[in-house]
């Protein structure tokens, strides 16, 4: 949205992107807004990495430990 003041003082706002709604993205829609906020950064390529996923349990002990605190 951009706001402006028209000739009698009234404050006005228009649409200047519209990026869909926020809460049901779809992968067209990121994937250029994405590529768009790399090329602001001065990325050539997408930075994103692969998730790492740990095991739970490892951490079981240390929640049930704060848990019961």
């Amino acid at each position: 949205m951009e706001s402006y003041r028209i000739d009698s003082g009234a404050v006005r706002q228009k649409v200047i992107a519209n990026r869909g709604r926020l809460d049901q993205p779809a992968q067209k829609d990121i994937d250029p807004l994405i590529n768009g906020l790399n090329r602001a950064l001065g990325r050539t390529t997408n930075a994103a990495f692969a998730p790492e996923y740990e095991s739970s349990k490892a951490y079981r002990d240390v929640f049930v430990q704060q848990l019961w605190q």
